[in-house]
């Protein structure tokens, strides 16, 4: 297994809730869970440790962070002033690579989010796919390299676990809009569209946050 494949495995075992705010995250144990060396584990602890996302602490064990809801909202807030300028800015560069990449990722949401068990998984997969998307045709790196920092470091906090049928469903109607949005080149609509999309997503994890303590994730 490759380094970044380690450090991708390490990020979807905290996805799923194997670990939680707090937890140890013991070298030994997820070198063996992932059946790798220990060195490609150490150094995606040491990548994770630079996003925030763990931290060693004063016997040098590393744990994962707790994570402030309120950050979680916090970070809603700076994505939502954002990510709507790099939608404006990607709807005056669209090209047919990226409406057919925007389009996959939608039929792929669709297709777990209707799922007899809804895929969490693959939706969130797909649904930074298609952020990300966004960001990069945007053509402004800074702002591209800003919005992921940022909607990287709590890989606890914004996921789909949840959120109830109403809110998938209205999220991917967002996602169509604004794939629409982009094939008329409408940078407006675009921009206003991504801004309800973001607040949306807000209010849909301040409620799951107001629900209850933090509790390992269903996936």
């Amino acid at each position: 297994m490759a380094d970044h494949e380690v450090y991708q495995s390490i990020r979807e075992l905290i996805l799923r809730g194997e670990y939680i705010g707090g937890e140890p995250m013991p070298e030994q144990e997820l070198a063996e869970r992932l059946q790798v060396s220990r060195t490609p584990v150490r150094e995606a602890l040491r990548r994770l440790q630079l996003e925030g996302v763990v931290e060693r602490r004063e016997n040098r064990r590393v744990h994962l962070v707790s994570v402030d809801p309120q950050s979680i909202l916090d970070i809603f807030e700076v994505r939502a002033r954002l990510e709507p300028l790099a939608a404006r800015l990607a709807a005056v560069r669209v090209e047919d690579e990226f409406i057919q990449l925007l389009s996959d990722n939608v039929d792929r949401m669709e297709r777990a989010r209707l799922a007899r068990s809804p895929d969490l998984k693959l939706f969130r997969q797909s649904n930074e796919n298609f952020h990300w998307a966004i960001l990069k045709q945007s053509g402004n790196s800074t702002l591209d390299l800003t919005v992921r920092a940022a909607a990287r470091w709590p890989i606890v906090g914004p996921t789909f676990s949840g959120w109830n049928a109403e809110e998938l469903e209205r999220s991917q109607n967002q996602h169509r809009e604004l794939l629409t949005a982009f094939r008329v080149r409408d940078a407006e609509w675009a921009e206003s569209v991504m801004t309800t999309h973001l607040l949306a997503a807000r209010a849909a994890y301040r409620r799951i946050s107001e629900a209850g303590p933090p509790r390992k994730l269903d996936m």
